[in-house]
C-alpha cells in the first residue's frame, strides 16, 4: 500500500509544506546526481547514440530544473504556492499567471 491518499487532507502550514517539498526536491537531486546522471554518462561515452545523449540530457535538465526550483523555494519565489487559497491551474497543468486564485 502506498502512502499517497488523494482524500486524505493534510493539516499542515504552508512554512511546513514549503520544509517537505525542499526536502523531496533535494532527494531528488541528490538521486540524479548521485545516481542517474553517472550512469547516463558512462552509457553515453560507450554508445554515443541519439538515445543515450537523449537521455542523458533529460537528466541534467532535471538537475537543473531541480536547482531553480530550490532556488525559488529559498528565496521565496514560490511562497505563494503554498498559502491557503485555491490555485487556477490553467489547461496546460501550469498555474495560470502565477499568482494565486482571488489575489488578482
Amino acid at each position: 500500500m502506498t502512502l499517497f491518499d488523494p482524500t486524505h487532507i493534510a493539516n499542515t502550514t504552508p512554512k511546513d509544506e514549503i520544509t517537505i517539498a525542499h526536502a523531496f526536491i533535494q532527494r531528488c537531486r541528490s538521486w540524479a546526481l548521485s545516481r542517474e546522471i553517472p550512469t547516463r554518462l558512462q552509457r553515453l561515452v560507450a554508445d554515443p547514440t541519439p538515445e543515450n545523449v537523449a537521455k542523458f540530457h533529460a537528466w541534467v535538465a532535471f538537475r537543473d530544473f531541480l536547482d531553480h526550483t530550490l532556488q525559488e523555494l529559498e528565496d521565496g519565489t514560490l511562497d505563494h504556492w503554498f498559502d491557503d487559497t485555491n490555485h487556477e491551474v490553467s489547461q496546460d497543468g501550469g498555474s495560470g499567471s502565477g499568482t494565486p486564485a482571488g489575489s488578482r
